[in-house]
């Protein structure tokens, strides 16, 4: 269903310190990588979407354990990423496009998530699909931000930042009546057990 705002912020907020020290600290980790290349003379990744991965590998490896261990928050693990389900909101990190949107490649799964109108198998029919985007700046030496991000296929409804002190952001909301066909059957969510062996301190 089509994500509404309000409820989308009243349900995220407890959590925006742990998303926002998820992002940072793997885009910092990501950083000393690069910085322990250029001590040994390697050249840098040849591809940036090699970045993006590690810094999405290195985001994950500090969310998983650390979402996962609140009582109001589920990780559904996958093949190559996770969704959180943190108070009836499904939400997945991204790496921000140029449009302001998560890049995806498109596979069904992806468009499913997309699509304000679709729900996703396993999860009730009212539950909101967002997407927690981190921003670059240009050079990659920061995130410039981190953003909650409502959208509809390529179209963005609604965002609004989470900043460092985990305080409220601009928004610029968007109303979309959802509809839902399918079942109510949460029984393929993963709680995970809390592994901070794992999970470096965010910087």
């Amino acid at each position: 269903m089509a994500a509404d705002i309000d409820a989308v912020r009243k349900a995220l907020t407890p959590y925006h310190g742990k998303i926002h020290a998820s992002v940072l600290g793997g885009f910092a980790e990501w950083r000393d990588t690069q910085a322990f290349r250029v001590s040994k003379g390697y050249a840098p990744n040849l591809y940036s979407r090699t970045n993006s991965n590690d810094i999405f590998d290195a985001i994950m490896r500090r969310a998983i354990p650390l979402l996962g261990a609140e009582e109001r928050v589920f990780v559904k693990t996958e093949a190559q990423t996770a969704k959180f389900v943190i108070a009836g909101v499904a939400a997945r990190f991204k790496k921000a496009g140029e449009d302001g949107l998560g890049c995806n490649i498109p596979t069904q799964a992806a468009m499913a998530f997309m699509d304000a109108e679709r729900t996703l198998p396993g999860l009730p029919p009212e539950t909101a699909k967002i997407e927690l985007i981190w921003e670059p700046n240009a050079i990659w030496t920061k995130v410039e931000r981190v953003l909650v991000v409502a959208r509809d296929g390529d179209r963005l409804l609604w965002d609004y930042e989470i900043v460092a002190d985990a305080g409220e952001g601009e928004i610029t909301p968007l109303t979309l009546t959802g509809r839902s066909d399918q079942p109510d059957d949460a029984s393929d969510l993963v709680k995970p057990k809390v592994l901070p062996q794992i999970m470096p301190e965010a910087k």
